[in-house]
Parts: C-alpha cells; sequence; structure tokens
C-alpha cells in the first residue's frame, strides 16, 4: 500500500474513532473534522497529498494551522492526529513580518517557547515571533533598526527565547476564548494576532502541545 494512502487510512481511522468515544454530547471538534472532510469535494487523500510536510521525526507531534481554511491540524509525523475545523486570527489579516499593533497574524514556522495555564484566555501557548530569521529580515530591509536588532539578539542570548515585546510585537500564540462568546468566535476574527479557538478544543490541545512543539502557520 502507498504510504500517503496508508497515512490517509490511519487518519481517518483515528478520528472516526475518536469520535466514536467522545459520543454525542457537547461540542467534538474532532467530530466536526470527520464531517467537513467527507462534505469537502475531492478525497481525504486528495487533502493530505497537497500538505507539505516539514522535516520532523515519525513520532513528532506538531500543529499545522492553515489561515485561509481557518482550520488547526495536529500531526504526529505525517499522521493527523485531529482537526479543529473553526479558528479565529487577528483582525488586520496575517503577514510574515508583522509589527506592534498591526493586529495581524505571522506567517512562518515557529516553535511554542512558553505556556500561561492563567491565561485570561483560559489557556496561552506562546509562540517564538519574531524569529531570529524574522528579525533579521526585518533589520536587513530597514524594519528594525541597528538599537532594536541588537536588544532582540541581546535578549535571545540573556533568556533563551524571543522577548515579548519588540517593535515587531510579539507575544503572539494559540489560545482559548476566555470569558468571549462564542457566538463572536464564530462570527468575526477579533484577536491582535494570535490564533483562537474555544476553550474545549484549547483543553483538547493541552495533552499534546509542550515548549518546542513545531507550529506551522501558513
Amino acid at each position: 500500500m502507498p504510504k500517503s494512502l496508508s497515512v490517509v487510512l490511519t487518519a481517518t481511522l483515528l478520528l472516526i474513532a475518536t469520535s466514536t468515544q467522545a459520543g454525542l454530547h457537547g461540542h467534538a471538534p474532532w467530530v466536526a473534522s470527520v464531517t467537513t472532510a467527507t462534505e469537502r469535494s475531492g478525497s481525504l487523500w486528495s487533502e493530505l497529498a497537497a500538505i507539505e510536510f516539514p522535516a520532523v521525526a515519525p513520532e513528532e507531534v506538531w500543529v499545522r494551522i492553515d489561515l485561509k481554511r481557518r482550520e488547526l491540524a495536529l500531526f504526529q509525523g505525517e499522521q493527523r492526529i485531529l482537526t479543529i475545523p473553526y479558528l479565529a486570527f487577528g483582525t488586520a489579516g496575517a503577514n510574515r513580518i508583522r509589527l506592534q499593533g498591526s493586529r495581524q497574524t505571522p506567517i512562518g514556522d515557529f516553535r511554542i517557547d512558553r505556556i500561561n495555564r492563567q491565561s485570561r484566555f483560559r489557556l496561552f501557548f506562546g509562540i517564538d515571533y519574531p524569529t531570529p530569521e524574522i528579525a533579521h529580515e526585518a533589520w536587513q530591509s530597514g524594519i528594525l533598526s541597528d538599537q532594536d536588532y541588537h536588544d532582540y539578539r541581546s535578549y535571545r542570548r540573556r533568556n533563551g527565547r524571543t522577548p515579548a515585546h519588540t517593535p515587531l510585537g510579539g507575544h503572539i500564540g494559540i489560545h482559548g476564548l476566555g470569558n468571549r462568546p462564542a457566538s463572536l468566535h464564530q462570527i468575526r476574527d477579533w484577536t491582535e494576532g494570535c490564533i483562537a479557538v474555544t476553550n474545549t478544543e484549547i483543553q483538547m490541545l493541552e495533552r499534546w502541545l509542550d515548549v518546542g512543539t513545531l507550529v506551522v502557520i501558513h
């Protein structure tokens, strides 16, 4: 059996098994993902075949966020573990280099570098935006001054992670709704640049995500 087809069958069976265990009570994102995949034009095989997998170990857990499809998918290696079929992001769209206060969501490959379990958004998984590559690109293009770039690099050397406050912004991550109404979440983008899912969904992700987890946003 071709490897890609094997991955699809495994992911499909896992999603169906998970939805069966979850039952029909309450909001179950993984159930919705099975329905969504079935209703889409084209097969699940076509959908997964189009995914460009990053260079990850077979057992490595990572997150793929598709802003166009408004979809968050959790993978282990090339196997899809679960799908959250709807998310909200920055009110001003997305960009590779976003500035502080722009309300844009950054695009690129990131790592979770902090977790706040007392967040007002229920849970917060911070990513390392701006990465060293993005900061260097911003400095070369004149977006970051020499002093700003020096301060960024100094903070990274001292603390081993990205500063939360830079001219490019920071403190970006994946979080829940907290006390915000789910009805608002479903009809418009509302964050300052973060990725938002429901409280139930962010708690579901907690067992999988940790510091160092790869997050691909595109």
